[in-house]
């Protein structure tokens, strides 16, 4: 048995909406607080999550997209996510640090644990990612996480007899990201924000495309896609249609719905809230 990755929730936890840009250019921030509520594949997975992440060094919240205004001034950044879907918990650690355009470095830890009637299932995982930008707009690299999963199956008739494994498996992934904003924009002018991202995990191959257009500093609607080969069995294909809106610098609200095009039924609900200060 293979520990499945929960589909796009990792998608998990980020933004916020407008008020005059007056507001917007006077707004520094340091910290993000982030709550989700979501289904996840179908309406049954009930999912709860939180998240908190802080930027070292202060985000000014002023001509740029302001849901990617950290990631635009290089803000370098520590978070930590909880999320629960029915029997399953995760927690995950992550840190990014710019190193000038010529390095940044991504790291990350993330436990996941599944506990039911008859079985236990854990997955551990530590990874880190490099990257560089290639200009103001283009930036590439590429990531290994390695998996420890264990697993413990439990007779029917005897909840004491139990049967146990234990599995290291590596991850290698490659990843683009293309932006039309500049790290030093004196005005706003609408664009993208897309990135592109293909990762091998076993027996698994999977490409993720996430595009958002900013009409707005504060608005920006958007476009999620998911593709999974699995060798042997069987593929996944979804695609969620979206929209981020900030009230104001410190406060967001994200939706989505997705489409399980292999299915042919509603694949995701995204209900998302970011709050900055």
């Amino acid at each position: 048995m293979k520990f499945r990755r929960p589909l796009m929730c990792a998608i998990v936890l980020s933004t916020s909406l407008t008020t005059p840009l007056a507001l917007a250019q006077t707004a520094q921030i340091h910290h993000e607080v982030s709550l989700g509520i979501s289904d996840i594949k179908d309406a049954d997975d009930k999912f709860l999550g939180v998240g908190y992440r802080y930027y070292f060094d202060t985000v000014n919240m002023a001509t740029q997209p302001w849901a990617i205004s950290p990631y635009l001034q290089r803000a370098n950044n520590a978070s930590v996510n909880y999320f629960a879907i029915d029997d399953l918990n995760s927690i995950n650690i992550d840190g990014e640090w710019f190193y000038s355009d010529t390095l940044i470095v991504r790291g990350r830890y993330g436990r996941i644990s599944d506990e039911r009637n008859l079985s236990d299932v854990t997955q551990q995982r530590v990874g880190i990612s490099l990257s560089t930008f290639a200009n103001d707009h283009w930036e590439y690299g590429a990531g290994i996480d390695l998996f420890d999963i264990e697993e413990a199956f439990y007779v029917y008739d005897d909840p004491i007899t139990r049967y146990k494994a234990d599995d290291n498996e590596l991850s290698f992934s490659i990843f683009a990201r293309y932006t039309s904003f500049g790290g030093t924009a004196k005005s706003f002018t609408p664009g993208w924000d897309i990135a592109m991202k293909g990762t091998h995990f076993d027996d698994e191959f999977s490409i993720e495309i996430d595009a958002d257009y900013y009409l707005k500093p504060n608005w920006s609607v958007g476009v999620a896609a998911l593709y999974e080969n699995h060798d042997g069995y069987s593929s996944e294909n979804l695609i969620e249609l979206g929209t981020n809106y900030w009230f104001n610098p410190y406060s967001s609200l994200r939706f989505g719905l997705g489409y399980d095009t292999d299915d042919g039924d509603l694949g995701s609900i995204t209900l998302l809230g970011t709050f900055r200060f």
